[in-house]
């Protein structure tokens, strides 16, 4: 998918990638990933072309679907859920992801504190927390970014309801659109 669309401006992918780009200070590197996506800016006066998408396409983006959004971000714990990742040593062990490489792509540290460079988000779920006032990060929607208390928890549907703390706004989301924080956050 592109990183551009004519009528809105940057695609949430580029921003995502702008934002871990400048939180490193690194702009060579966000140009040079700007750039391997072959984006030009658009031509506000050209009439825009309407990409025909076949939904069964199966077509990737640097080894990603691009039908997968990124949702990395410092402080989550995720759990890595494949079996071939070094050689299984950590199938369905909980992480904490510590940096940022790009969109896909992250370090985490184990429970023991070993350090896990390049893990790929496709091997990586989101784990949601037990308890009740537990903190996650939502990763989808409005209010993406923000950090909210897990109020209830429906396990067989696969949501939960949780209040952001910021405007205390009471937010629905699947099990996929959150998961467990461990950083800091004023209360």
């Amino acid at each position: 998918s592109s990183g551009i669309n004519a009528e809105y401006g940057p695609s949430e992918e580029m921003a995502d990638l702008a934002i871990i780009c400048i939180a490193k200070g690194d702009k060579m590197e966000y140009l040079r990933q700007r750039d391997s996506y072959n984006e030009v800016v658009p031509d506000v006066f050209a009439v825009p072309k309407i990409e025909q998408v076949d939904p069964k396409s199966t077509k990737t983006n640097g080894g990603n679907s691009s039908k997968i959004k990124a949702w990395l971000h410092r402080d989550l714990k995720v759990r890595i859920v494949s079996q071939e990742y070094r050689k299984g040593r950590y199938y369905c062990k909980k992480v904490d992801i510590v940096d940022i490489v790009d969109l896909y792509t992250c370090t985490c540290r184990s429970e023991s504190g070993k350090l896990l460079e390049n893990v790929p988000q496709e091997i990586l779920e989101t784990v949601i927390p037990k308890q009740r006032g537990t903190l996650v990060m939502l990763l989808k929607g409005e209010h993406r970014g923000q950090i909210a208390e897990i109020e209830d928890k429906d396990s067989r549907g696969e949501r939960v309801v949780v209040v952001t703390i910021v405007d205390k706004e009471a937010v629905t989301a699947s099990f996929n659109e959150v998961c467990q924080y461990v950083g800091d956050a004023v209360r």
